[in-house]
């Protein structure tokens, strides 16, 4: 393990757990997976991963560290806004729930933290970005070839693919930068629309693992307005318009007018964090 840490989500702070000022070990309380199922005749049903309690050995050289994890974990509790727990890279959303000090010092305090896992699989994501239409030939970013041929060189197209891993569905962020109207994009068969005017250098965030999921406008001051109504809906997941829709695994063309910018976040999902 390279870095543990808890960010909070109330203010975003972040306590290092794995560092000079704390020191998780191999932090094996957290790691393993667990599924939940129902068993049948010969079978399983009702296969899920939900959120589980585990137990996390910290011991603080920093009793300063210790007090700041405590604040921002109680004020995480008691505001409902979960935190986030980070293993090398791959985060799940957690509440630290109780700390049971076992041995204290002057200097340092070593407790077991009660840590709840709320998504039942760590994530990692991987951010694509799209860029939109380059000018047309005679718009300035075009070379005039001094010969009569039926072309000229422009700048390369933009990129309109991407690759989603191999191990299973994946949900999409999306942030779509302004100025545009109504964007939209069309990945796997599924329509992503919004019907709302992003303002020049504001931003569309459609988040499918917030909690609960949203569709938030960022206007160029920094104000947010939730726009999560303006959304196309559809009839709901695999009818072909749902803005929180799930790709498979794979290679996926993406298509839109490509009148605006756009950034679309994949994540590999996995029931505990990767050995290797």
């Amino acid at each position: 393990m390279r870095r543990l840490s808890y960010i909070s989500g109330t203010g975003a702070a972040e306590v290092c757990l794995d560092c000079r000022s704390a020191l998780a070990g191999t932090a094996e309380g957290v790691r393993g997976r667990e599924w939940g199922y129902s068993i049948g005749y010969r079978s399983i049903a009702a296969a899920t991963r939900a959120a589980r309690e585990c137990s996390l050995s910290v011991t603080f050289l920093d009793l300063a560290v210790a007090d700041e994890l405590r604040r921002l974990a109680d004020r995480d509790m008691s505001m409902a806004t979960p935190g986030t727990l980070t293993i090398d890279g791959w985060t799940q959303r957690a509440y630290v729930t109780k700390a049971e000090p076992s041995s204290v010092s002057r200097d340092h305090v070593a407790m077991s933290l009660t840590v709840v896992l709320l998504d039942g699989v760590w994530r990692k994501g991987h951010t694509v970005s799209f860029e939109p239409q380059s000018p047309k030939a005679g718009d300035g970013d075009s070379l005039d070839l001094p010969y009569d041929l039926p072309y000229d060189l422009a700048a390369p197209s933009p990129r309109t693919r991407f690759n989603a891993g191999e191990w299973g569905e994946t949900p999409l962020r999306l942030v779509f930068y302004g100025p545009c109207i109504d964007p939209s994009v069309r990945i796997a068969g599924n329509l992503y629309r919004v019907e709302a005017v992003v303002p020049e250098s504001g931003h569309l965030v459609v988040d499918p693992l917030a909690s609960p999921r949203s569709v938030t406008l960022v206007n160029a001051d920094g104000s947010a307005v939730d726009v999560f109504a303006k959304a196309r809906r559809g009839d709901g997941l695999g009818g072909g318009e749902y803005i929180f829709q799930p790709v498979s695994p794979g290679d996926h063309e993406v298509e839109w007018d490509r009148s605006f910018g756009f950034d679309l976040t994949w994540y590999e999902e996995e029931g505990e964090p990767p050995w290797s």
